[in-house]
């Protein structure tokens, strides 16, 4: 059993398109576009599993680069998730309020701006 990684897929493919597709390299048992939870749209990419290794090479050849809907698609073979990369983490810096500074008037009535401009209280 081979499991087969799509990406760069139109956002109006289906699973059913998927399969569809990959049938006409071998049987399918499984194919699966993935989709955001909230919004129910496409993410873009998908998995087919096929049974026969031969067959599913070939889908690969044949099928990758190949132009759909102005979208190159990108197929190989999936890899476990133990075997990809870590994803970077990113360190969300705390928010820090820094404190008022509150600058005094002038015994003329004005106070300085931030870039040295007199402004009048009145």
């Amino acid at each position: 059993m081979v499991n087969i990684f799509i990406a760069n897929l139109d956002w109006e493919i289906t699973s059913e398109d998927l399969k569809t597709t990959f049938s006409a390299f071998g049987p399918v048992n499984y194919a699966h576009v993935v989709y955001e939870k909230e919004t129910k749209r496409s993410k873009g990419f998908g998995y087919v599993e096929m049974e026969e290794t031969d067959h599913a090479i070939n889908a690969i050849d044949a099928l990758n680069g190949m132009e759909i809907n102005g979208r190159k698609l990108d197929v190989k073979i999936a890899s476990p998730k133990g075997n990809r990369p870590p994803k970077k983490e990113v360190v969300k810096k705390p928010f820090e309020k820094k404190p008022f500074e509150k600058k005094p008037f002038r015994s003329d009535n004005r106070f300085e701006g931030k870039s040295g401009e007199r402004f009048s209280r009145n």
